[in-house]
């Protein structure tokens, strides 16, 4: 099973605390779909968007399902984890699966897009990380 990831957990940092192992990376692209912060958070969620709409991020290839049920347990049931088509940077196009912002989550997104670059120099992604240390001990299948 391949993951893409879009935010957060596309900075291997933020992988390694939620999953607790390294996984083999190759860039990508999820065409027809758009990145945008969460109201009142640091992380984003992607929605179905115009074909033209690309959301760029990270697909980790071969994730095994012990690194699955800890990735549902962190996104938990405001996402929708979905099967994409993934157009990857080595030219092949890979279905991954994906955490979406279902129909009845979207009205916490705002229209502001959700940038890597700004999450950095915000300061996200190293509040981010002081906030979940320690998840992946905390076992994934409770």
């Amino acid at each position: 099973m391949h993951v893409f990831a879009y935010g957060s957990l596309m900075f291997p940092e933020v992988w390694q605390t939620v999953v607790g192992r390294d996984f083999e990376t190759v860039e990508g692209m999820a065409a027809g779909y758009s990145i945008f912060r969460v109201r009142d958070a640091v992380f984003p969620g992607i929605a179905a968007a115009a074909d033209e709409c690309v959301a760029p991020g990270v697909v980790y290839l071969d994730v095994d399902d012990a690194s699955l049920v800890r990735l549902d347990r962190f996104e938990n049931d405001f996402y929708e984890r979905l099967k994409l088509p993934v157009d990857c940077s080595d030219g092949q196009r890979r279905a991954a699966d994906a955490y979406v912002v279902p129909a009845k989550n979207r009205h916490v997104l705002t229209a502001e897009p959700w940038t890597a670059t700004a999450f950095v120099s915000s300061g996200g992604l190293a509040d981010f990380i002081q906030r979940f240390h320690g998840f992946s001990r905390l076992g994934g299948e409770g």
